[in-house]
């Protein structure tokens, strides 16, 4: 029998999500009519089919058909499987190769001219639909109405129109809201940093435009692209439109924006929805342009080799590098609601994490002699729990099977009630179709082969992983490596001022202290107070990445 796998897809978050439980009736009646057997069932939910990278559905979707766990796709559409036309002839091309195939409610079975075909008008039913979508906007613009979504200061408003449809792009004025825009507004052009302007928001608890802590940058923002609170020209009164334009990154699927020429954007009065008098808009504008010429763009554009991995040690929030140089507690400096003054040098933080490495990966011999020992067993183990899962699943297996024939023995021979047999024995068929996909799933488990030579070979990877350490040009290299087994590294006060103490968490961390099941130091202070902790116990092999 023909096996079958289903898949649905919905793009939008305002769709109903019965769209999917719709779609899979309507793929498993046309596979049951047709004498197919669904073997998996595969959705995307709320995701976009413009890319493939972000559905999680697809991808393992193609995952299965590389296993042979099926031989049909049935979805509702072709533009269910992608409307991008790199991605449905990759997905094809993909399936084509597995001896997949594809059929659609609409189109029938998948050849090559329905993909080029139908890839095509899926494309240019993206690019009119973003036309379309743009046109109404610039005409609720020219109105006086809100395009896009709401603005801290304002509250949507909702009314029934003479059509009977619901008003969009309406705004008024939140007065509670309104006070906090006007109080910001007005301690900037005093001379208040942004920073202590959110630090005291945030003592006060007064919720941000998310509901959440305020940040510094939310209330600065960015002159460039007009956001943040003190570049908003909604508070002067004036909808601006069209001022960027967003597109999407074919190699993530993510949108970046683009900033569009002066003279395309679309400027509308709405003197209703003033919060800001031109006086202090302006005097804000002025002391922002002179922070600007001082400081030009202090942005970080080079990214450092642990970015994102370093965490406060006192509130565990993220650090972030300040004036190019050093990292301090982005809570601190952002939101005022941490009390760490610790900060230490990017290159000094660098230095200490690469050199307390090389030491614990080429210093801990007899550990790594204790994790291959140890990694061996758990495989062993591993390897038995599955003989057993597979050995009980062949004996309900058996009694399945048995069980089916004593039905089939009471229908020919007229014993019991028939309509009752019928059902039990349905019932047993689906149970004995589960139990044989999971042996076929446990024997596919790919077993884990350990080398009898694994921890010389390790030997060998870690000095190879050293040079690329001591080589400027190829540290960037190692870190790549590093970075998959370093979870956070985590700074705090050191016993001297300046000396902050840096601790490392992760898998690498896991796999040398198991056996000594306590926190171990893994470089000592004798070289100018260097200090480099190995945290973490416990054993898990799913964390070994060497």
């Amino acid at each position: 029998m023909t096996r079958c796998a289903l898949y649905a897809r919905f793009s939008s978050a305002l769709q109903s999500e019965s769209s999917i439980d719709d779609q899979i009736r309507l793929c498993r009646e046309r596979a049951e009519r047709d004498g197919m057997t669904v073997s998996d069932v595969f959705t995307d939910y709320a995701i976009s089919g413009s890319n493939l990278s972000n559905r999680p559905g697809m991808l393992s979707l193609m995952e299965a058909a590389k296993r042979r766990e099926f031989d049909v796709v049935i979805a509702e559409a072709l533009d269910r499987i992608s409307r991008d036309q790199e991605d449905i002839a990759a997905i094809y091309k993909r399936l084509n190769h597995v001896d997949v195939r594809i059929f659609t409610l609409s189109e029938g079975e998948i050849a090559e001219l329905e993909i080029g075909f139908k890839g095509t008008l899926s494309a240019l039913f993206l690019k009119d639909l973003a036309i379309k979508t743009r046109r109404g906007q610039r005409g609720r613009v020219e109105a006086g109405k809100i395009p896009g979504g709401n603005s801290f200061g304002y509250t949507i408003v909702r009314r029934i129109l003479d059509d009977g449809s619901v008003s969009t792009g309406e705004r008024e004025i939140n007065p509670d809201q309104a006070a906090i825009v006007k109080r910001i507004f007005r301690e900037y052009a005093e001379d208040t940093a942004p920073r202590r302007i959110a630090g005291r928001l945030n003592a006060e608890g007064v919720p941000s435009p998310r509901g959440g802590q305020w940040n510094a940058s939310t209330i600065n923002g960015s002159r460039q692209r007009r956001n943040g609170i003190l570049n908003n020209e909604l508070y002067l009164g004036r909808i601006t439109y069209n001022r960027q334009r967003f597109l999407k990154d074919p190699e993530t699927g993510k949108r970046v924006s683009r900033l569009n020429p002066e003279h395309e954007w679309i400027v509308t009065d709405v003197p209703a929805l003033r919060i800001i008098d031109d006086g202090t808009w302006d005097r804000v504008q002025r002391i922002k342009s002179r922070y600007t010429s001082q400081r030009g763009n202090r942005r970080q554009t080079k990214k450092r080799m642990l970015t994102g991995l370093v965490k406060c040690g006192c509130c565990g929030g993220s650090m972030t590098i300040v004036n190019r140089e050093r990292y301090y507690c982005s809570a601190k400096r952002e939101r005022g609601t941490c009390d760490s003054t610790v900060g230490i040098k990017a290159v000094e933080l660098e230095d200490r994490v690469l050199t307390g490495l090389k030491d614990i990966l080429l210093g801990n011999e007899d550990l790594i002699d204790a994790f291959v020992t140890e990694f061996k067993a758990e495989v062993a183990r591993l390897r038995r729990q599955r003989g057993q899962r597979e050995r009980q699943s062949m004996k309900n297996l058996n009694k399945v099977n048995t069980a089916i024939k004593r039905c089939l023995t009471f229908i020919t021979e007229g014993d019991g009630d028939p309509g009752l047999v019928r059902d039990e024995l349905k019932a047993l068929e689906v149970r004995k179709r589960d139990l044989e996909h999971a042996i076929k799933n446990t024997e596919q488990e790919a077993a884990v082969e350990v080398h009898p030579n694994m921890a010389e070979l390790y030997r060998k990877k870690v000095t190879k992983l050293h040079g690329l350490l001591i080589d400027e040009t190829t540290r960037h290299q190692a870190m790549d490596i590093i970075r998959s087994m370093i979870e956070r590294i985590e700074v705090h006060a050191g016993q001297e001022r300046g000396n902050p103490d840096v601790i490392l968490i992760g898998a690498l961390a896991q796999i040398l202290a198991f056996t000594q099941q306590k926190t171990t130091a893994a470089s000592g202070s004798g070289d100018g107070g260097r200090v480099l902790m190995v945290a973490g116990v416990g054993f898990e092999p799913t964390t070994f990445r060497l």
